[in-house]
């Protein structure tokens, strides 16, 4: 049975966040989407078009994580409109230059409360270990982390460097 949202492990979705310099939230986004319009109500549409406009469909995301969770529990812990603007602010901080812009790389923080949410509802909706909770790491994911760590050094150095001219 396929959970309602996208199941990754919190580690994971942090390191490949962090080691893809962003990267790996469109297939985040992507994933969860995929997940919503399966568990959709009749309604079609196109998980990589919301995608692509993550921006504008980022706070729809979350707001139906943590409705979802309301619905189920009674309560939700993440804020949806909070979560939003802090992701999109995190984003926004890439156009700031020398190391500033490298803090957008830490944008992942405001994704964490609303996968720990989905992965509550995750395992609430489903039987015991009926999905995988995408813990580990693959063979692809491994080589994604060494070099984007790679990446991720060789951004700083090259910041520090432009600061010191």
């Amino acid at each position: 049975m396929l959970p309602p949202f996208f199941a990754v492990s919190l580690r994971k979705l942090a390191v490949l966040s962090f080691c893809t310099m962003g990267l790996y939230h469109l297939y985040w986004f992507y994933a969860h989407w995929r997940h919503v319009r399966v568990w959709n109500e009749g309604r079609d549409f196109s998980p990589a078009r919301r995608t692509l406009l993550f921006f504008f469909f980022c706070y729809p995301l979350f707001r139906r994580v943590r409705v979802r969770e309301v619905l189920a529990n009674g309560r939700s812990r993440p804020q949806a409109g909070l979560l939003t603007l802090g992701y999109i602010a995190a984003n926004v901080l890439d156009i700031l230059p020398d190391l500033w812009g490298l803090l957008s790389i830490f944008s992942f923080v405001f994704l964490l409360p609303v996968q720990a949410c989905a992965n509550r509802l995750n395992e609430q909706s489903c039987a015991a270990g009926s999905f995988d909770r995408n813990e580990s790491l693959s063979a692809w994911n491994w080589i994604v982390v060494v070099l984007g760590a790679l990446l991720v050094v060789l951004s700083v150095v090259a910041a520090v460097y432009e600061m010191g001219k």
